[in-house]
């Protein structure tokens, strides 16, 4: 993300921002324990259980009212003032107002030269993300609250699970496939690919916005968020296993574009089969 208006955000150093009284430097480096083990029960734990039949709960009139208290939720409530946001290595302090402006704008412009007619993200939640693209959206999702508070949006929204190849038959002729943020959930993305493989002739294009251990990494920070991934064992080897494909050629590769969280950053990743 190459932008001039970020010269107006205040810049954070990162001795500020990852010093003692911050529990993931406390974790990092041992002074406190901390381990997560990422199977389908983590996952329907912290999302279905927790985060989305919450969410339900919520008497919100719309997708976007859904999506504000999200946040809140979260502990992103517009009223608490400044957080904090990464862009490559560098820190900045901005609202919840501009980090979600900055957010869904990079979303709109990574998809934006991979367009087909139909557009499928899987892991989609409760179709948020179909909001902001044009042509044809649908999608899949794991977690039931999701896929019950998109249909009762109006999305176009099915049952999916990573784990399971015969879930990709959702994917439907002339479509872009995309990920936001949820293959992270994924340790090790080998059955992701190989079940897209299968799906390819209906596939135009794949783009992803997700973390993922970097082994290029070599910053302080860049291997911060290589341990930050370690510890919850987010997604190992994502862009390791696409780029070493023979059958797949990489359209598009940059680490570190943005962070909701700057140990949690989104790497681009857009390609197709050959």
């Amino acid at each position: 993300m190459n932008d001039a208006t970020l010269k107006e955000l205040e810049q954070v150093s990162i001795n500020d921002f990852f010093g003692s009284n911050n529990a993931w430097a406390r974790r990092i480096f041992g002074i406190d324990s901390f381990q997560k083990t990422r199977d389908l029960a983590q996952v329907e734990n912290e999302y279905n259980l927790d985060k989305y039949k919450t969410l339900l709960a919520q008497n919100c009139a719309n997708m976007e009212e859904y999506k504000r208290k999200e946040f809140e939720l979260a502990g992103l409530d517009p009223e608490i003032g400044k957080v904090v946001i990464s862009v490559g290595d560098a820190i900045y302090k901005t609202s919840v107002a501009d980090l979600r402006e900055r957010y869904y704008a990079l979303i709109r412009n990574t998809l934006a030269p991979y367009m087909s007619a139909r557009m499928c993200e899987l892991g989609c939640g409760y179709g948020f993300n179909l909001d902001l693209i044009s042509g044809e959206g649908y999608g899949g999702e794991y977690s039931e609250n999701a896929v019950k508070l998109a249909n009762k949006l109006g999305k176009d929204v099915v049952k999916f699970n990573y784990y399971n190849s015969e879930d990709y038959k959702l994917i439907r002729p002339d479509s872009t496939v995309f990920t936001v943020h949820s293959i992270e959930q994924i340790p090790d993305a080998t059955t992701i690919v190989n079940a897209l493989r299968n799906e390819k002739e209906k596939i135009n294009y794949v783009v992803h916005l997700e973390p993922s251990f970097v082994k290029e990494r070599t910053s302080l920070i860049g291997l911060l968020r290589n341990k930050y991934i370690e510890l919850n064992d987010y997604n190992r080897n994502l862009i390791e296993l696409l780029t070493t494909q023979p059958d797949i050629e990489i359209l598009e590769l940059k680490t570190d574009v943005f962070g909701l969280v700057p140990l949690n950053s989104s790497n681009l990743i857009a390609w197709r089969f050959r």
